[in-house]
């Protein structure tokens, strides 16, 4: 019995245990499931409650905290988020950048090897085919083209590429000097738009200037998606380079040209000056100087020596309107002829008739020679003459003691076909002087722009009426040189002057 009783005490103590674990257990889990949902238990046994408030505080406090953590965490995230993207966008552009300034560096490189090279090649159409290829290199450019000021017209000099567009403008000079940069733009603006485009390119218009002097234009034909920045600041460099090129080429032509033209009238001039006589100073008891200085290289006035036969000497003192190198032509021309006809000895006035119908075809309407021409006969002492609107010849007449001026009417050269010519003549003594000159003499100017004139020019020779032919010429130079002082000579200076002696 009694060991009954202890099973079932045992027994009933066993169930309460299993009860109360279950209990616990289900305490446990409800204790665990709340701080898995962060949800506090109310009735919790007084037994652990104070543990349960103190680990579900620590654990609140642990959630709060990691809260905080993982905010801070995914705020550092996100800086080092936009950090990293930042880092990649520098790092980009820091690679464009450097590109960029590569391609900076490169193209400084080229132009600067570009000026070297076409600043020391003069030539102008080299120095055109330079620069065309410079651009194709250096810049995006599809097609080029481009103009330079010729005189008062901007033509097309030469094209890179496939360009039919070949406009050119024209403008008056009084125009031209009156115009503003902003006239010349516009003037390259309208005629970028003769050219033929593509649906995406565009034309880039760059004028060519140096110390405000407009040289030309370049057209640049790019497509619009190709024009970067760096193209534009190529383009605008380089034209300084092509500008000073094209200025120093054209300086360059224009000084060899004028070399060349001051080598060729200086040859011109030793020749007019070696077929005009120089060193004929006495022939039949005429005392002779002469003079001929060209107000230019060469001149248009002329004086000539022609001996007939043994007794007849012809003399001849002429001006062609005009100066410099068609002046000299036509000099050449008439003293060519004139000479020819002398040869015959016919007498001024049949010399002149034929001169004039035989050159008078040859001369331009604006040109015209005015002629002094004599034949003297040493037998009979006569001077014959015929003049085609020239001077009056200045005559000291020794008898008399006095000057005359003698003339006989008549056009110049080249006025009238067919025309006929008046002959006049005078008989010379001992001591009569004959001075034959062209009006650069009388019509000499001062500062005053007086004029030396026929009355200085007679006073000089009655002064000096005693003296020979060589010193009435140095004091005669002399005159001229005071007067004018330092005035540049305007036209031709040729006299000749003849004394006679027997």
């Amino acid at each position: 019995m009694t060991y009954i009783v202890v099973i079932l005490i045992g027994a009933f103590f066993y169930i309460k245990l299993k009860n109360q674990e279950k209990k616990y257990n289900t305490l446990i889990g409800r204790m665990l499931d709340s701080f898995n949902n962060n949800t506090p238990l109310e009735n919790i046994p007084q037994l652990v409650k104070g543990k349960y408030e103190e680990h579900f505080g620590l654990l609140k406090q642990q959630e709060q905290e990691l809260a905080i953590s993982m905010n801070e965490l995914r705020e550092y995230r996100n800086e080092l988020e936009i950090t990293y993207n930042a880092l990649v966008t520098k790092s980009t552009q820091l690679e464009y950048s450097n590109q960029a300034l590569e391609k900076r560096v490169a193209n400084l490189s080229n132009l600067n090897a570009l000026a070297r090279t076409v600043l020391s090649v003069l030539d102008l159409e080299k120095t055109v085919d330079i620069i065309l290829d410079a651009y194709f290199v250096l810049t995006g450019a599809k097609r080029v083209s481009l103009y330079l000021w010729e005189g008062e017209k901007l033509k097309p000099i030469k094209t890179k590429g496939v360009i039919t567009f070949k406009g050119e403008v024209q403008y008056p000079e009084e125009v031209l000097k009156n115009f503003t940069k902003a006239d010349y733009t516009k003037v390259y603006e309208d005629l970028s738009k003769g050219f033929i485009l593509e649906e995406n390119e565009k034309v880039i218009v760059s004028p060519m200037v140096v110390k405000g002097k407009q040289l030309g234009v370049i057209f640049i034909i790019e497509d619009k998606d190709r024009l970067i920045e760096l193209d534009e600041e190529t383009i605008l460099a380089l034209v300084i380079q092509v500008s000073i090129a094209i200025n120093n080429a054209q300086i360059y032509s224009h000084l060899l040209e004028k070399e060349r033209i001051s080598k060729e009238l200086e040859v011109a001039s030793r020749m007019q000056k070696k077929i005009i006589p120089q060193d004929m100073t006495n022939v039949f008891g005429l005392d002779i100087a002469n003079y001929f200085e060209p107000a230019r290289e060469i001149g248009g006035d002329f004086y000539d020596y022609y001996i007939y036969n043994d007794d007849t000497f012809y003399l001849t003192m002429a001006d062609v309107s005009g100066k410099g190198v068609p002046a000299a032509f036509l000099m050449a021309l008439a003293r060519s002829i004139l000479r020819t006809l002398s040869t015959n000895g016919i007498t001024p006035k049949e010399n002149l008739d034929a001169l004039n119908r035989i050159i008078y075809s040859d001369i331009a309407e604006n040109m015209f020679i005015t002629i002094m021409h004599c034949r003297y006969d040493y037998k009979t002492k006569i001077l014959s003459y015929s003049n085609a609107g020239h001077n009056p010849m200045i005559v000291y007449r020794a008898a008399t003691d006095s000057i005359e001026l003698h003339i006989v009417k008549g056009v110049a050269i080249g006025f009238i076909r067919n025309y006929s010519y008046r002959q006049s003549e005078l008989k010379l003594e001992q001591g009569d002087i004959v001075v034959l000159y062209t009006d650069g003499i009388t019509e000499a100017e001062n500062s005053a722009k007086e004029l030396f004139g026929m009355e200085r020019l007679k006073e000089i020779i009655y002064k000096n009426r005693h003296e020979d032919a060589e010193t009435v010429k140095g004091r005669l130079l002399s005159a001229l040189e005071d007067f004018t002082e330092e005035q540049e000579q305007s036209d031709d200076l040729t006299f000749v002057i003849l004394k006679n002696n027997e």
